[in-house]
């Protein structure tokens, strides 16, 4: 199905986009060519089949590319949606000499567009391309920090397994070929890395003695040479929050063309990087950094500073007492959460005595600046300045989130623990990022293309584009190629409570059971809450065990990785889970046959986010339900449902323990938006 305004209705699948950019022949190359049976793709790729949806969408990027208009692409399973861009962004890319930036969500799509995607098409191609998988700074590690670390800063850790890991990265550093952490046979302590990863306010940059051989500028020298550069949502956002502040400053390249895929994580992703968090954690992390009482190390051993100890030390008590007061007021609260908005109505009793951290900070930052005018180094200089501009960012983040000066943020704090050891995050994050998303990545690039299996509620964009701030743009719904009405049948029992009754819980343990055993095993099932989650697993997991059935469970202290892999390798297990396992998950095959959906997977407005979210829509004459809470619900349905059917010879059922679908009148826009299918009773 096609939904766009006029001018993409009139795509083709024979239309003719010439790709003499990439292949010089006697006969124009077009994307038919390419995709249609004998072309290009069928004749080098075995298992290759031809899809009209894939044509359909390859036509849409050209052409959007070619106009310079942004698209939004729905594009379900199946469809093939990575080489229906990427051959358009290479003949785009080769064509105009541009650089066209492709960011994924996932470390896994981005595996299959390096690893596979795009080395086939290396080979299949005759024009050559550069494509560069690019990473952000942090994840390179510098030589010059790594010496100091030795130097100066080895005291700082000092159990045998800290002392291990260092010694480990010595001698990685001289086998390396990347110097990427990605590239280390062992994940390192993140303190650990923190002192030896190449950041922007600790680089001498062509002073470094070390710069001709430094792995973050070989990677930036190859991503400036690149035709295409693969990113993550994260590095995306790292690069349009710099030249947000400073256009000038970037992680990337200037590029113009963007394909943004797995598209439904913008919003949650540029929410993130415009958000600022400070936490105890990370006030710790800095004091220690300057002086470690437990083991006199720091920057304090270097420079030799005794006001800088007196300072540091003054600091650490205020930040203590400082987090301490923040951690009492949740003690106190009489909410379960263990998030909480401040306001007008509580921000005295959070910072009682203000902001106290302000002045130790201050004072730390003028001996860090005296210190740095009296530095005999580039490198001694270098380094006080990192910290002087570390102390500088907290004290204004601080200043921001206690005053509350930015009435475009919501200001929350949370509580967290890592072991015994109690943990305070204070956040300020924007309630809506659509105007940001249009001042600095529509109305600044000439091309986005956003593209997922999850966009659409109620056939259109429309609530996606209002939340990240899309006006004008072409669009595109291609469904599925699979043949749902024969690979899947819904199952809705009759009969069953309201979701929000207590006679619900025991009705859906005993349906779980009879779908689990009617499949023996091979299931998903997926909750909206831990709680619900725990509690059917307590009732249903003794019996299924009886009849020989496994059952996964997220939170046991296995990782998500290792429950996928054990869930596949035994046949009839079954896998519990909430959120991160309704999207993003992919088991193909016998192995998953049947996917449990416990309730319509609305989202409980009760943290700060969503909270604000609600009430600014409201203000503005709104409804929460049927613009926010309705369509979010459809989109995470969508998700879940799409773990079910992998490729065309998967079969299976889903089942819908939520009678809200069928007695509700907004049930109906739920089945609307999945792939039409049998329903059983």
């Amino acid at each position: 199905m096609l939904k766009t305004f006029e001018p993409i209705l009139k795509i083709d699948c024979g239309q003719r986009y010439v790709m003499e950019n990439i292949i010089e022949t006697q006969k124009t190359l077009t994307l038919k060519d390419i995709f249609s049976p004998g072309g290009i793709i069928s004749t080098n790729l075995s298992g290759y089949e031809y899809r009209e949806e894939q044509l359909l969408m390859a036509n849409a990027v050209a052409r959007a590319f070619a106009a310079s208009e942004h698209l939004v692409v729905e594009a379900g399973t199946g469809v093939g949606k990575s080489f229906a861009y990427l051959i358009p962004v290479i003949s785009h890319a080769v064509k105009n000499e541009q650089t066209v930036v492709i960011s994924t969500n996932t470390i896994s799509l981005q595996e299959q567009l390096v690893t596979k995607d795009i080395p086939f098409l290396h080979q299949v191609l005759p024009r050559d391309f550069k494509a560069v998988l690019a990473k952000g700074r942090r994840n390179y590690l510098s030589r010059r920090r790594l010496e100091s670390l030795l130097t100066y800063e080895y005291g700082l850790f000092d159990s045998l397994e800290e002392v291990d890991q260092v010694k480990q990265i010595v001698e990685w550093t001289e086998t390396t070929e990347d110097g990427s952490r990605a590239d280390l046979p062992m994940e390192p302590n993140n303190l650990i890395w923190d002192k030896v990863a190449s950041d922007r306010d600790n680089c001498l940059r062509r002073k470094c003695p070390t710069y001709d051989v430094c792995f973050y500028f070989k990677a930036r020298n190859e991503m400036h040479q690149a035709d295409i550069l693969i990113v993550n949502h994260h590095l995306l956002f790292s690069d349009l929050t710099l030249r947000q502040k400073d256009p000038s400053i970037g992680i990337l390249p200037e590029y113009d063309y963007l394909v943004i895929d797995e598209a439904h994580h913008l919003e949650a992703t540029a929410t993130h990087h415009t958000s600022l968090e400070i936490s105890s954690t990370r006030v710790k992390w800095l004091l220690d950094a300057l002086h470690n009482e437990r083991n006199d190390a720091g920057i304090t051993a270097r420079f030799d500073s005794e006001n800088l100890i007196g300072e540091v030390v003054h600091a650490r008590e205020n930040a203590n007492q400082f987090f301490r007061v923040v951690e009492d007021y949740f003690a106190d609260s009489d909410s379960y959460s263990k998030t909480q908005r401040i306001d007008e109505d509580n921000i005295d009793k959070v910072f009682v005595e203000g902001n106290t951290l302000d002045t130790p900070l201050l004072n730390i930052e003028n001996t860090l600046k005296e210190l740095r005018e009296n530095a005999d180094t580039d490198d001694d200089e270098q380094e006080l300045s990192s910290y002087y501009n570390q102390c500088r960012r907290l004290r204004d983040e601080l200043d921001l989130m206690i005053r509350q000066s930015d009435p475009d943020y919501i200001y929350w704090a949370e509580s967290s623990s890592w072991g015994r050891i109690p943990r305070i995050h204070l956040n300020a994050t924007p309630v809506n990022i659509s105007e940001m998303l249009r001042e600095n990545l529509f109305d600044v690039k000439e091309c986005v293309v956003m593209t997922s299996a999850t966009l659409a509620t109620n056939q259109n964009f429309d609530y996606y584009k209002k939340r990240i701030g899309l006006d004008m743009c072409r669009e595109l719904l291609v469904h599925s190629p699979f043949n749902f009405k024969e690979q899947v049948k819904i199952h809705i029992p009759n009969e069953m409570p309201d979701p929000n009754s207590i006679e619900f819980i025991p009705a859906a343990i005993r349906e779980i059971k009879h779908y689990i055993e009617m499949t023996h095993g091979k299931a998903f099932v997926l909750f909206t809450s831990y709680k619900m989650m725990d509690e059917v697993y307590d009732e249903v997991e003794p019996y299924l065990a009886e009849i020989g059935i496994e059952v996964y469970k997220q939170g046991d202290g296995i990782s998500r990785t290792d429950m996928l892999r054990a869930f596949r390798e035994d046949t009839n297990s079954v896998l519990f889970g909430t959120s991160s396992f309704w999207e993003g998950v992919d088991v193909r095959g016998e192995a998953l046959s049947n996917v449990v959906i416990t309730k319509l997977p609305f989202e409980v407005p009760t943290h700060p986010i969503m909270e604000a979210r609600v009430k600014q829509i409201k203000e503005q004459g709104g409804n929460e339900f049927m613009d926010f809470s309705l369509p979010e619900a459809i989109l995470r349905l969508k998700q879940g449902f799409g773990r079910l059917i992998r490729t065309q010879t998967d079969n299976g059922i889903v089942v819908i323990l939520d009678s809200r679908i069928k007695t509700r009148s907004y049930g109906k826009l739920f089945l609307e938006s999945l792939p039409p299918c049998e329903i059983v009773a």
